[in-house]
């Protein structure tokens, strides 16, 4: 479905000039190639759990015979049944706009996330290097490293003139517990806690400012209310009550940075990192939004509904962009943090078809919890209806950012800049992307098989390591505690797997036996990987020890002996 470029040459490739200053911690190398533009505007849009079975321009020719058959059984049977046959069309038809985005830009059928929680996928996209390098295995782990000194790559864009906003969820740092403490000890009550706007507030040293944002409307939070937040901060000062519904909120604050910048006359870098479609998903979108899905189910309208929101704010932008005469030189990247949750119950409303053909959802590394929709669209680019099938990840998000700017692309980074797939769609990119951590049924509809509490029992659940090629995902789970799955009473012994995510997305038949060889390689490759990855912050340090290769020499050597998980705090 490739379409020749259009008018001028695209891809116009130059030798790097020398070196500038570089933030503390990169090479001072850097890639070869270096697009000669006038400093386009970026935008980023992220949501949150939102896969790519919901995402409209990817499930054109989706069947409900192709979608995960476990999350259809769940749907039928759910505490809260809906009908699997109305979300599918439901889907198809919430995002209009961005289907016609899609028929102007560049889709990634094959994107993956840095990994499938959401604290760590955006350290990636923000950092352009796989977490786990930093020890960010959990988000209960960047509750303690935040983002390492020095490794946004945001300032990059500071550096060649660029304005830069950051707006909603942030969640790559640790919360202001002194904030808590001193209303405590003052005598206070929770809800005064609540009030001060603790839930939202991060410490200086992770805070957005310091890494390379101009402006930040923000919250540190895993979540934020859809209607009268009480969690939500601009730059420092805590913003009290918000009661606007959040999705329109965080719009408007992008629009008005992005009027700033362009009455400054400074390009514009924006994250616009929206809550939808995190829980809680208890409440209507607006009347405008949920009066243009009616299929009839109450469920699948609700849920829906807030898709369509994110929809129209992304028209929003787009038409507001088009009315200033900034879209021309305007490059949007739309994308997600981890794969949906598919789950009803406790807040959560995330339907069919979920993450399409993959089993499994956030919180696991089946295919389901790393698959996230990537489109990319500006009319500076010179494509349109461009389908590309390579593995890319969000940790080239930030790279490619720093490529149109015409910064420096540093080297020491696993992310790598996405143009150069423009002009060569079957060019080399990423050899492997590599996964370690919890591998749960706490985050989405597979908790129905867990004895007790899912979520209470989450750090009781097995590890997993994975390695990703653009064909094969070579995955290693740990063993599985007694009395934890109803259909695995006693346990289970660790195991690995072997599947052709291209021709077998369901992950239905394990070529582990059949192709040694290649199980063999791959292993070998995550060994070399994790040969020198460290311990986590936080998270428990027998259940990293299990995913390390011997050669690892942080690894204890008598990591079974150590004391057994508990229930972590995320």
């Amino acid at each position: 479905m490739l379409q020749l470029f259009k008018g001028r040459p695209f891809g116009c490739w130059l030798c790097a000039l020398s070196c500038v200053f570089t933030p503390a911690g990169f090479s001072t190398e850097v890639e070869p190639n270096s697009l000669s533009l006038d400093r386009p505007n970026v935008l980023i849009i992220l949501m949150d759990d939102f896969g790519i079975g919901q995402f409209a321009p990817m499930i054109e020719d989706l069947e409900l015979g192709d979608i995960d058959p476990g999350l259809v059984k769940y749907a039928i049977a759910a505490d809260t049944p809906y009908s699997p046959a109305a979300a599918l069309e439901a889907a198809r038809l919430a995002m209009p706009f961005m289907e016609t985005l899609a028929d102007a830009g560049i889709l990634f059928n094959r994107a993956f996330s840095a990994s499938s929680l959401c604290a760590p996928s955006r350290q990636g996209l923000l950092t352009g290097n796989n977490p786990i390098r930093w020890g960010a295995y959990r988000n209960i782990d960047i509750n303690i490293c935040g983002l390492p000194k020095g490794r946004s790559l945001v300032p990059l864009l500071q550096e060649q003139g660029y304005r830069t906003g950051f707006i909603g969820k942030w969640h790559v740092g640790s919360r202001d517990h002194s904030m808590r403490d001193e209303i405590k000890a003052a005598g206070g009550t929770k809800e005064d806690v609540v009030n001060s706007g603790y839930w939202g507030s991060v410490i200086e040293r992770d805070h957005p400012l310091n890494h390379g944002f101009d402006y930040a409307f923000f919250y540190n939070l895993w979540e934020c209310q859809y209607y009268n937040a009480r969690n939500l901060w601009e730059n420092r000062e805590y913003t009290g009550v918000q009661p606007e519904y959040n999705t329109d909120l965080f719009t408007r604050k992008a629009l008005e940075f992005i009027d700033k910048s362009v009455s400054a006359g400074d390009p514009f870098f924006v994250e616009l990192a929206l809550h939808a479609v995190h829980i809680p998903l208890d409440v209507d979108a607006p009347e405008q939004y949920r009066n243009q899905i009616n299929t009839g189910d109450a469920a699948v309208d609700r849920f829906y509904s807030h898709v369509y929101a994110v929809d129209q704010s992304v028209k929003r932008i787009v038409d507001h962009l088009k009315a200033s005469g900034e879209w021309e030189n305007t490059v949007l990247l739309f994308t997600s943090d981890n794969g949906a949750t598919c789950k009803i119950g406790k807040g959560d409303l995330s339907l069919i078809p979920g993450n399409a053909t993959h089993r499994g959802h956030k919180g696991q590394y089946f295919l389901g919890g790393v698959r996230v929709p990537l489109l990319m669209v500006g009319p500076i680019l010179n494509v349109s209806g461009v389908e590309i099938e390579r593995m890319v990840s969000l940790m080239d998000v930030l790279p490619t950012a720093l490529e149109l700017a015409g910064a420096e692309v540093p080297a020491n980074i696993d992310g790598k800049s996405l143009l150069p797939l423009l002009n060569d769609p079957e060019g080399p990119h990423h050899k492997s992307l590599y996964f370690a951590g919890i591998h749960a049924p706490a985050w989405g509809y597979t908790a129905q098989g867990v004895i007790g509490d899912a979520e209470a029992r989450r750090d009781l659940f097995p590890v997993a390591w994975a390695v990703i090629t653009d064909d094969h995902i070579l995955r290693f789970v740990g063993a599985l505690n007694p009395g934890l799955l109803y259909d695995s009473p006693t346990g289970q012994a660790s195991y690995h797997e072997l599947y052709d995510h291209v021709n077998d997305p369901p992950e239905a038949y394990n070529l582990f036996t059949t192709h040694p060889e290649l199980a063999q390689r791959m292993m070998a490759d995550y060994q070399v990987f994790a040969a020198d990855l460290p311990p986590p912050h936080k998270w428990n340090e027998r259940r990293w020890s299990e995913l390390m290769p011997d050669s690892n020499p942080l690894r204890s050597t008598s990591w079974q002996n150590l004391p057994a998980p508990g229930f972590e705090d995320e």
